[in-house]
């Protein structure tokens, strides 16, 4: 039987890996078609990210392999990322990157079980758009009945121009439309607990919960594929980042003046208040809180406007202390 040839690494080469996965300080790269475990050297990269995790699935680092042990090395350096993902750790009080060099950041809802949350969508698109990714709304078992306000709410952020794809994991509906706009691109994927993410993921390819289930087991951290963020080279050109469920998405990296600009249904008024800059909630004579009153502009949009200004505010104030 022929040998299978496999790439030859020389150890203390410098070479470029992308991050697979990273648990407990030691990240899965791969690198030069192979896979090799690396720890990161010094504080330097540490000191330099200021973020609860230095490097995150899809950030492209520079490693040097192990000498005396093939299937390891260190990072040496991260590469300036292209776009990010990024949500606030409260337990960390820093900055968390879920992703790194992703396209698409896909919030997957559901019209029930869970219910639909229009609000964790909302942040979701500012995250998104801050980090340069686009956000795309997947509202999955659409098999299911959808309430008539679950319905308006998505016309309304199609009329915002955001895209929304329905399908779903159980009936295979939209599944192929959904595989052709992922295709050729890097996705990461967001929702709550329960939205069936997993579902998705494995039924664009079947086979991957078993993958990172292996994998979650292999390093203590159970079967489930939302104990990590992990990036996920799959066939037919799909490379996705699943990340772990999330109950709350609290946002960092962005500005309180700044989260206006990512309200598309704010723009045709903001130029029109009376004080600039307008942060749209307490000033005299805002163009954005009357058309709000007028309705406008969407009451719950502006809800979770305020909502989402007030815990910038205090994690700005948690950070500095």
């Amino acid at each position: 039987m022929r040998a299978v040839s496999r790439p030859v690494i020389r150890a203390s080469e410098p070479m470029q890996a992308e991050v697979l996965f990273g648990i407990n300080s030691i990240y899965t790269v791969l690198a030069g078609g192979r896979r090799l475990q690396c720890r990161i050297k010094g504080k330097k990269i540490k000191e330099a990210q200021r973020s609860y995790n230095p490097i995150a699935p899809g950030d492209l680092v520079e490693v040097t392999p192990d000498a005396l042990s093939p299937n390891e090395g260190m990072i040496t350096d991260v590469i300036p990322r292209r776009t990010w993902l990024v949500r606030w750790n409260k337990k960390g009080r820093a900055p968390q990157i879920l992703a790194a060099n992703a396209d698409i950041a896909i919030c997957v809802t559901s019209p029930a079980a869970p219910p639909f949350r229009p609000r964790f969508i909302d942040r979701l698109i500012v995250a998104a758009e801050t980090g340069g990714l686009t956000p795309l709304v997947v509202m999955n078992k659409s098999d299911l009945p959808c309430a008539a306000e679950v319905s308006e709410r998505l016309s309304h952020y199609h009329r915002m121009g955001y895209q929304i794809l329905s399908c779903s994991a159980r009936t295979g509906a939209g599944l192929d439309e959904f595989a052709a706009i992922l295709r050729g691109r890097t996705a990461v994927f967001v929702g709550q607990s329960g939205v069936g993410k997993s579902s998705l993921l494995n039924a664009l390819a079947p086979g991957v919960d078993m993958r990172v289930g292996e994998l979650s087991h292999k390093h203590d951290r159970g079967n489930h594929t939302t104990n990590f963020s992990i990036l996920l080279p799959l066939e037919k050109g799909l490379r996705i980042i699943d990340t772990p469920g999330i109950r709350e998405l609290e946002l960092a990296e962005v500005l309180p003046e700044e989260v206006g600009f990512h309200f598309r249904d704010f723009a045709p008024y903001m130029q029109s208040c009376a004080y600039q800059p307008c942060l749209h909630d307490d000033e005299p004579q805002c163009a954005v809180m009357a058309a709000v009153e007028h309705g406008r502009i969407h009451f719950d949009r502006y809800e979770s406007y305020l909502r989402i200004l007030q815990e910038l505010r205090e994690t700005r104030k948690a950070a500095h202390g």
